[in-house]
C-alpha cells in the first residue's frame, strides 16, 4: 500500500495531528466529551544508524580452531548419611548379654561347677593392699569369669564354634572320634625328671635290701591312638619311658606298655577321663605280679559296675559331653580281710571303695575317695611283706589288686606328703617299694625327690 492509500484513513483535526476514522465507521459519540489536555509528547529515541556487522577475520587454513574449554561438571551434593538400625541379631545379643550380666550380679554365687569338676572363684575381699598391687582387679576378673550367668552354655557354644571351624582340641584335650577324649601330654620337665631319677637311685642305694620296682603308665593316646584326630601331634612316650628305664640303678623297671597295647581294643582307658580303668590296671598288675613275685595269676575276681554315667576330667576340660563311662571294681575271691586308715584324719574304713563318692561328679574317686598324703591298708595276709608305694592317682585303682599280698601297704602321694621316706622304711619295716605313676604326672612332678631326701 502506497502513501496515497494511507491518506484516506486519516483526516486532519485542528491541524494538530491525525485522527483515526473509526468514529465515522462505528458512529460518532452521542455527547461530546471534554477533551483532556494532550499529554506532552515523549522524546523519541534517536534512530539508530544502521550498523553493519564487522566482517569476521579471515581464518588461516593452517590454524586449527581452539578447542572449547572443558566444562567442569557441577559438584553433586553429598548424600545424606542415614543412621541404620542395628541388625536384629546384634540387638538380641546385647539384650541377652545385659540380662545375663544383671543375673550374675543378683543371683547367689556358685561354689562348684559340676561340668568343669572344680571349685569356682568367689567374690574377692576389697583390701587396700589388693588395690595397690592390682591383685584385687585380677581376682575380680577371675570371679566374674567363673560366676558369669550361663557360663556352661557359653562354653558349650564356644566348643561348637571351634568344631565347626575345624578345631580338634579344646582345653588341652584332643576331641577324638567315637566319643573318645585324649589328654594332650605336657612336655616333660627334664630337670625335674633328672632330679627325681637321681633321688630314686640314691634311695635304692641306701636301702639295697629292699625289692624296688618302678612302673610308669603311658597315656591313652600312646596305647589307643586309633580314635585320635588326623595328624594330631603325639609325643613319643615310648622314648620317654625308655629314657627312664635306662637311667635307673638298683630299681627294676616294669614296662607295662606292651601288656596294655596288646589289649588296645578293650576298655582299658576311660573315654572321658585321663585315668585307666580297672581292667587296664589289672593287665598292668599281672606284669607287676611277675616282677614282684606275688603269685597272683590264679586269683579270680567279682566284677561289679558301680557307675554307668561317669563323665571325667577330660569332659570337664574340653566341654564335650557326648559319651558316658562306666566304673567297675574288682573284688578278689580271697579269705584275707583288711581295713584302711587315712593318716591325715585317722579315720578307719572297712574297704578301699568309698561308695558315697559315687554321688558326686567324679566317680573315679570311688577308690579311696581321691588322693591323700598317706593311706595305710592293713590286712591279715601273713606274708611278712610290707609295701611302700609312691604314687599318683593311677595307683588308687591298682591297690584293689595288691592288698591281698601284703600285710601292710603304705601309700604315699609326694604331692601332699612332707615327711622323710627313710624314716618310714625304718619305722614300718618296709620290705618292698613300688613307684607307680602316669607318664604325664611323672614328667612334671617336682615333689618326689624332696620326699626321698
Amino acid at each position: 500500500m502506497d502513501k496515497n492509500e494511507y491518506s484516506g484513513l486519516f483526516r486532519p483535526e485542528n491541524g494538530d495531528g491525525m485522527k483515526l476514522m473509526s468514529d465515522d465507521v462505528f458512529g460518532a459519540p452521542k455527547a461530546a466529551r471534554p477533551s483532556a489536555p494532550a499529554p506532552e509528547p515523549r522524546p523519541r529515541p534517536a534512530a539508530r544508524a544502521a550498523e553493519k556487522p564487522a566482517p569476521a577475520p579471515a581464518r588461516d587454513p593452517e590454524t586449527k580452531p581452539a578447542p572449547a574449554p572443558a566444562r567442569t561438571p557441577a559438584a553433586k551434593p553429598a548424600p545424606k548419611t542415614k543412621t541404620k538400625p542395628l541388625p536384629w541379631i546384634t540387638s538380641m545379643f546385647l539384650a541377652v548379654a545385659l540380662t545375663l550380666s544383671l543375673f550374675t550380679v543378683v543371683r547367689p554365687d556358685r561354689a562348684y561347677s559340676a561340668n568343669e569338676n572344680r571349685s569356682l572363684r568367689q567374690r574377692p575381699a576389697l583390701t587396700f593392699s589388693g588395690l595397690l598391687d592390682g591383685s584385687y582387679f585380677s581376682d575380680l576378673s577371675a570371679y566374674f569369669s567363673d560366676q558369669f550367668g550361663g557360663r556352661d552354655m557359653w562354653m558349650g557354644l564356644d566348643l561348637i564354634e571351634k568344631q565347626i571351624t575345624g578345631r580338634r582340641d579344646n582345653g588341652g584335650v584332643y576331641l577324638g572320634s567315637r566319643g573318645q577324649l585324649y589328654l594332650i601330654p605336657e612336655t616333660p620337665d627334664d630337670e625335674a625328671v633328672s632330679r627325681n631319677l637321681a633321688a630314686v637311685n640314691a634311695f635304692a642305694s641306701r636301702h639295697a635290701s629292699l625289692n624296688c620296682c618302678m612302673a610308669i603308665v603311658p597315656n591313652a593316646l600312646t596305647v589307643q591312638p586309633a580314635n585320635l584326630p588326623a595328624n594330631a601331634p603325639v609325643p613319643d612316650q615310648a622314648a620317654f619311658l625308655s629314657q627312664i628305664a635306662s637311667a635307673l640303678r638298683g630299681v627294676t623297671f616294669v614296662d607295662v606298655t606292651p601288656a596294655l597295647t596288646s589289649h588296645a581294643d578293650e576298655y582299658i582307658y576311660y573315654l572321658t577321663d585321663h585315668h585307666w580303668t580297672s581292667l587296664g590296671a589289672q593287665y598292668a598288675f599281672l606284669e607287676l605280679d611277675e616282677a614282684m613275685s606275688l603269685g597272683a595269676s590264679a586269683v579270680t575276681y567279682q566284677v561289679e559296675t558301680v557307675a554307668d554315667s561317669f563323665e571325667g576330667t577330660l569332659a570337664s576340660k574340653s566341654g564335650r559331653h557326648t559319651a558316658k563311662d562306666s566304673v567297675e571294681i574288682y573284688v578278689p575271691d580271697t579269705d584275707v580281710k583288711y581295713y584302711v586308715t587315712y593318716a591325715d584324719t585317722m579315720e578307719k574304713a572297712p574297704s578301699v571303695y568309698v561308695k558315697s563318692a559315687l554321688a558326686g561328679k567324679d566317680a573315679y574317686t570311688v577308690f579311696f575317695g581321691g588322693n591323700h598324703p598317706r593311706v595305710d591298708v592293713s590286712s591279715t595276709a601273713e606274708t611278712g611283706r610290707r609295701l611302700l608305694l609312691f604314687k599318683d592317682s593311677y595307683a588308687n585303682c591298682l591297690v584293689q589288686f595288691l592288698w591281698p599280698y601284703f600285710e601292710e601297704i603304705i601309700m604315699i602321694d609326694p604331692r601332699y606328703y612332707y615327711d622323710n621316706a627313710d624314716d618310714l622304711v625304718r619305722q614300718e619295716g618296709v620290705t618292698d617299694v613300688l613307684f607307680l605313676y602316669n607318664a604325664d604326672t611323672f614328667g612334671a612332678d617336682t615333689s618326689l625327690y624332696a620326699v626321698l631326701g
